[in-house]
């Protein structure tokens, strides 16, 4: 359902958003809420012309529709985006901010027994809804994040590279040995002993994220959820948490999910991309320049086409970034 709303003021766009009630997510493990609402920029004029379409993806804790929301000193995303197209340095597109919030605070966008099927979602219901209530141009369809956005837009594109022939990951979650590992060795003095019921009650309290370590501490139980829950009720820790000897059977899950490890299973579909971005902060606070340096490599090495760069930055710096992103693809279509 395609719903108007007035939020922020806008030159060349329209803010309407998109309303799913989800059956991917009506069961889902964590018992959020399958109604989800994702914000829409759509341009205000385009002479009839079928649009592109870029699919905006979340890093862990954050969502798409916060992109909207006031930001001090600065534009935010949909007012940055505004501005680049009446500078004639962003394209003229269909803005999807994907609402994929989870108890945790996110999903991955992958299908998971323990989060719920966020793919599906995503892939089956918003994307279709998008495709029958606006006219998209299906050759030029971007999907782009940070973080845990870029992760998703990897995971996706080298899965579905006809639904989504342009990505754009900036800093993905990656080479999860350097890059998320630091995070359960240092919750595991918390994690030990606890079940994963008294987990989510202290969540609940906030008595997690309110501790000096919270990030840590939740990065480590979503991570762990989205690649080896168990179940619904239980989650595989990738290690010992009293003696941190690695758990090589559940590593295994994780490797699977990793594009450091997947990506190269995916070769085929990766060379069906008509353009992919790789870009990471040499600073980057969780290291994700070496899963990043990784996979620029095997880029090199299969032939496959991308844009790649390391900038003078953190994690934390991509709203300086994001300009040059939507330049970059503003001159490919």
């Amino acid at each position: 359902m395609i719903e108007d709303f007035q939020l922020l003021n806008l030159k060349n766009f329209y803010l309407e958003q998109v309303r799913v009630k989800s059956a991917a997510l009506k069961k889902n493990p964590l018992g959020d809420s399958p109604e989800k609402v994702s914000p829409v920029m759509v341009p205000k004029s385009f002479s009839g012309k079928k649009l592109p379409v870029v699919f905006v993806l979340a890093g862990f804790t954050g969502n798409g529709p916060k992109y909207l929301g006031p930001r001090s000193f600065e534009p935010n995303m949909a007012e940055q985006i505004d501005g680049g197209v009446s500078n004639d340095k962003a394209p003229k597109a269909i803005y999807v901010f994907l609402d994929a919030f989870s108890f945790w605070g996110g999903g991955q966008f992958i299908n998971s027994v323990g989060v719920g099927n966020y793919e599906d979602y995503f892939v089956k219901e918003v994307y279709p809804e998008i495709a029958r209530e606006y006219p998209i141009n299906e050759k030029k369809v971007m999907i782009m994040g940070v973080s845990s956005g870029g992760y998703g837009a990897l995971h996706l594109c080298s899965k579905f590279p006809k639904l989504f022939p342009y990505c754009a990951a900036l800093a993905p979650d990656s080479d999860f040995e350097t890059s998320l590992l630091g995070d359960i060795y240092k919750s595991s003095p918390f994690l030990l002993g606890k079940s994963y019921a008294e987990l989510k009650r202290l969540h609940r309290q906030d008595k997690i994220l309110s501790r000096r370590d919270g990030h840590s501490i939740l990065n480590a139980i979503g991570m762990t959820a989205c690649y080896s829950a168990k179940s619904a009720h239980r989650l595989e820790w990738p290690i010992n948490l009293k003696t941190g000897e690695r758990d090589l059977k559940v590593w295994k899950k994780w490797q699977a999910h990793d594009p450091v490890y997947f990506l190269p299973k995916r070769e085929k579909k990766l060379k069906e991309l008509k353009a992919l971005y790789l870009e990471v902060g040499v600073r980057d606070q969780f290291h994700l320049y070496f899963g990043a340096r990784k996979m620029h490599d095997y880029f090199k090495k299969a032939k496959i086409r991308h844009h790649y760069n390391e900038f003078n930055g953190t994690h934390f710096d991509f709203a300086e970034r994001r300009p040059i992103l939507w330049e970059w693809i503003h001159k490919k279509w």
